[in-house]
């Protein structure tokens, strides 16, 4: 493996994580003097300090264990409980850096939906740091599609205009001076809500053929 292109995405892990967790309101210390801690960086934030461990990983698997060669070989050890707090995982095709607790070691973390309707956990519940995170369900997406689109369908509706309704008086002399159907049009309203502001002032209307005798007669 060539040494100087897997440190530069450690180092480009280590980067992102600082930026993302300043912008979260988290203090970063760095390690000056040893570099064979089991933790990467400290964060602090509210009197609280959390041991961070810096990954770059393309796989979705959360890694349960640490390498390392010597001139003795190549070596392996799991973690253990007291090395760290947080993993800090940059993923580089989300752009992203997720934080999965120590406790998440081992597990596979998706980013992208499984055809199965088994349990899994979704990368974007790791965005934030929290001890506990529930894993999902593929019906849950389904549900969320569903209500973003109904949300969509609802927005793209059309408003209804609100329009001031004029006096008993104004309105009572508007119908004796001109058919339902125009002073719709004026207040650009349907001939039902003209009924309806009549009926609610207790108006009434000229009876059924009025206005095609008054028509007729003139």
């Amino acid at each position: 493996m060539n040494t100087h292109h897997t440190k530069g995405k450690a180092d480009l892990a280590v980067a992102k994580t600082i930026a993302d967790l300043t912008v979260k309101g988290y203090v970063i210390f760095t390690p000056l003097i040893c570099e064979h801690l089991p933790f990467d960086l400290v964060a602090w934030k509210e009197n609280k300090f959390l041991k961070i461990q810096v990954k770059y990983s393309s796989i979705e698997r959360i890694f349960a264990n640490t390498s390392w060669n010597d001139k003795h070989g190549n070596h392996k050890r799991q973690y253990q409980k007291d090395d760290f707090d947080y993993y800090a995982i940059y993923l580089p095709h989300k752009d992203r850096v997720i934080y999965p607790s120590f406790d998440y070691r081992g597990i596979i973390i998706r980013t992208n939906l499984p055809n199965s309707s088994s349990p899994f956990y979704w990368w974007e519940d790791f965005l934030e740091i929290k001890s506990n995170v529930l894993n999902r369900n593929i019906k849950d997406f389904q549900r969320q599609a569903s209500r973003v689109k109904m949300k969509r369908r609802y927005s793209a509706r059309p408003k209804s205009r609100k329009v001031e309704r004029p006096s008993k008086e104004e309105l009572h002399e508007l119908v004796w001076t001109k058919p339902t159907a125009h002073i719709a049009q004026d207040f650009g309203v349907s001939d039902k809500a003209v009924e309806k502001w009549c009926k609610a002032y207790e108006i009434e209307k000229p009876p059924r053929g009025y206005w095609a005798k008054l028509y007729s007669s003139k």
